[in-house]
């Protein structure tokens, strides 16, 4: 497969040269800043009508083409270094599935039976599940980060913020873009679109395709090779018909083909874990980017996407149809327990499916007179369904706890979605300076779980191969056996919720605008993947955000100085983690429990800041400030425990399970929320040099400082890092004509090492993962 991915990306770039001599029939990189806008200006749609950045009265930053190719972005992860109070990293063991934090929530789990606290949507469609959500950003039109929650504006709800990408629609002339890198550690990236004008001013294709390859930072000290590479190849194409100018029809469909390897993470000491106590392992201190790894770890991901857009102009009102489906298919290897020991290895296999409806009605009173002008109003109607199962193969266990029975273990898991919703918004100009935005959102959730921690036993033990895993199919009819034998459960529940948005925004002149706002977000209650049983299953309560924000934005200095600064208080409530917890009950010894851990508030304030010193030097600088604390954190993070009484809890409640063990709420109001560190702040700067006909030269400089922060909800100390600087450069040329371009880029230049994740795994391990190290490469593109 590998081989014929580069072979028709060859291909294709064949014609890339061999078109040379055709017109350039590209519009320049400066007039294809998100659709339009005056001097570059990016024009974003988060209130469901096209503004620009400085017009919209929340917190928002935004990426156009040019400024992702300017910062040598590859993925969502290169957006958060400019982004005040966000996060943006690969889960730990996933390197394709992103762990989003914004203003101190987010979620780094993979687990389709949980949704994250902040939303990613792709082209209007709002993707649930955690899974292939760490997109290329090649061929992307924008990209708009949402600081918040979103409840009226966002597709599906969001507890703590949104991130909508938007590819690039068919220009309506011939033309081939190409763009290729290569870098250390093997990176090598190859990526081709081309625009197809099928029917003049009617028809139009664009077909975009990607390799993406990576070595690996990791070096295996089994076998000396690397570990942690990337293969991934990705297609889409775009077929947009304009039949009139009342009336465009856009339908994309993609096709992503992942084979990596799972990411690179060793063992971090510690002598109370069975790592050490039973097979008497120590990470050897011969430095973070040397492992062990003695179990395939081979991390396979399908997806088939397909979106459908339909826009028509109905005089006064605008109507809008999104329709989306998203397939993902996964088969992933893991060495979890992150050691040349054969301990605690997986197989992971699972399905997910989801599709989606979204309608919406918009005003345009533009031609009418008077006050009417001013009114913005949209109704709409979603619906989502979505539904996945996965099962988990275990090759040592039950063995390692019952050496007699010599069989490994596989249990399954199903869950069934559906989400419905209605909303409204109307933004009001009282005057031709004074706005007021009034919205609301009518939800309702159905869910259906059905959990087998039983499963079936699996021979031969301590296997390593696929072929011993049991399908879907399988597995799903064995549960059904196991439920009517009483050793699984299923459990559902129906729920409905209103969230509400109010705002105000006022321009004091044409390049000043400030503005305050309250709106509220929630997520629906979750159940746990892997629980052992419906205690610690759940469902949780729906967690449920209020954000209060104030701000300002303007333009200085002849619109030298942009300057924009925000205030905000966000308070959350019924908060949901996974968390492992030890239980003696169960075959591996542990569980992963579904709870509200209580609430939270964060508070914060951020500044942006972009300075045009001279033609040729430009500055630019975001600082966050985040000050979070639990206010209500009570539960049991100790798993169960024995009592020969009846145990007591200060702040909440005694489950008593079934051996007779006793779960125990605590208080841990004092722990740091996760990936939330006081202090975050990028400053950069830029400066070109002119060369005439030949073209520019820009050279490229920033620093990203992140303070303190904690990557476990228990605060462990080995998960503690932060108060650094990360260090990134460039050198790049483009021709006159913005036809031709090549960059020479550096990432953690000065070669900082640091933890970037940790997961303690109960009584097992705790498995650690560190942040990639220095890399440098070359960029080259040509437009044609």
């Amino acid at each position: 497969m590998k081989a014929l991915n580069h072979n028709l990306l060859s291909g294709v770039a064949a014609i890339a040269v061999l078109t040379v001599a055709q017109p350039a029939l590209a519009q320049s990189a400066d007039n294809e800043v998100s659709g339009g806008g005056n001097d570059g200006e990016i024009v974003v749609t988060a209130r469901f009508k096209e503004e620009t950045l400085q017009d919209v009265p929340q917190a928002i930053s935004a990426f156009d083409e040019r400024t992702l190719l300017k910062s040598a972005a590859r993925d969502l992860t290169d957006l958060a270094p400019t982004t005040p109070n966000v996060s943006i990293q690969p889960v730990a063991t996933f390197s394709n599935s992103a762990a989003i934090y914004i203003r101190g929530l987010g979620a780094q789990g993979i687990e389709s039976t949980e949704e994250s606290p902040v939303g990613v949507s792709i082209d209007g469609v709002y993707v649930t599940r955690p899974v292939a959500t760490m997109l290329d950003t090649f061929d992307m039109e924008r990209v708009e980060v949402l600081r918040g929650p979103q409840g009226t504006s966002f597709g599906k709800n969001s507890l703590a913020g949104g991130i909508a990408t938007y590819s690039k629609n068919p220009s309506g002339n011939f033309g081939v873009e190409a763009m290729a890198t290569a870098g250390n550690y093997g990176r090598l990236d190859a990526r081709v679109a081309v625009d197809v004008p099928l029917i003049r001013d009617q028809l139009a294709l664009r077909v975009v395709a990607g390799q993406e390859s990576l070595g690996g930072y990791f070096r295996n000290r089994v076998n000396g090779q690397s570990i942690g590479g990337q293969d991934r190849f990705s297609v889409r194409g775009t077929l947009l018909f304009t039949p009139s100018e009342s009336l465009s029809v856009n339908i994309k469909g993609w096709w992503l083909n992942d084979r990596s390897s799972a990411p690179g993470g060793d063992a971090a000491p510690d002598s109370t874990k069975l790592l050490a106590i039973v097979f008497g392992f120590q990470e050897p201190n011969d430095g973070a980017f040397t492992i062990g790894r003695d179990f395939p770890a081979n991390h396979d991901t399908d997806q088939y996407g397909l979106i459908g857009t339909i826009n028509a102009k109905m005089g006064a009102v605008n109507l809008t149809s999104i329709t989306g489906y998203i397939k993902t298919d996964d088969f992933n290897d893991s060495d979890f327990d992150q050691s040349e020991k054969f301990f605690f290895p997986t197989f992971r296999v699972q399905s997910h499916r989801q599709f989606s409806q979204e309608l919406r009605l918009a005003t345009d009173f533009s031609e009418m007179d008077g006050m009417m002008s001013r009114v913005n109003l949209v109704l709409g109607g979603y619906y989502m369904k979505q539904s996945f199962e996965m099962s988990q193969a275990f090759p040592t266990l039950p063995v390692l706890l019952a050496p007699s029975l010599q069989f490994g273990s596989q249990d399954f898991v199903t869950q069934d979605n559906t989400a419905k919703a209605l909303f409204a918004q109307g933004i009001f100009g009282l005057t031709d300076k004074l706005n007021i935005t009034l919205g609301v959102r009518q939800s309702w959730e159905d869910k259906s779980y059905f959990r087998d921690p039983t499963g079936t036993l699996l021979s031969p033990a301590f296997f390593n191969t696929r072929s011993v895993v049991k399908s879907l199919e399988f597995m799903e009819n064995l549960a059904n056996t196991n439920f009517s034998a009483g050793k699984a459960f299923k459990d559902s529940y129906s729920r409905n919720r209103a969230t509400f948005k109010a705002g105000i925004d006022y321009k004091i002149n044409p390049d000043l605008m400030v503005y305050a706002g309250w709106s509220q977000g929630y997520k629906g209650g979750g159940y746990g993947a892997r629980s052992a049983s419906m205690v610690t299953a759940g469902p949780t309560a729906d967690n449920t955000s209020e954000l209060f924000e104030a701000g300002m934005k303007g333009d200085f200095l002849d619109g030298k100085l942009r300057l924009n600064l925000t205030g905000f208080v966000t308070k959350f409530k019924e908060l949901e983690f996974g968390v492992f917890i030890p239980n003696p009950a169960v075959a591996s010894g542990q569980e992963t429990a579904q709870l509200n851990v209580g609430a939270a508030t964060t508070k914060g304030i951020e500044f942006e800041a972009s300075f045009k010193a001279t033609d040729n030097l430009r500055l630019n600088a975001n600082i966050g400030y985040l000050d979070s604390e639990y206010t209500d954190f009570c539960t049991d993070l100790n798993g169960p425990s024995a009592s020969t009484t009846v145990p007591t809890s200060a702040c909440g409640s005694v489950t008593k399970l079934v051996n007779g063990t006793y779960l125990v709420d605590e208080d841990y109001t004092h722990l740091k929320l996760v990936r939330a560190p006081k202090w975050t702040a990028q400053v950069g700067g830029e400066y070109t040099v002119p060369l005439g006909e030949a073209g520019d030269l820009t050279a490229r400089v920033s620093m990203l400082y992140r303070s303190t922060w904690y990557s476990t909800v228990l605060n462990d100390v080995a998960g503690k890092t932060g108060n650094f600087a990360l260090v990134d450069g460039s050198l790049g040329w483009e021709s006159a004509d913005g036809r031709f371009r090549a960059m020479i880029w550096g990432k953690n230049l000065t070669n900082k090492t640091w933890v970037s994740a940790l997961t303690p795994t109960a009584q097992f391990f705790i498995q650690r993962f560190y942040g990639p190290p220095r890399t440098f490469g070359m960029t080259v593109g040509a437009k044609f």
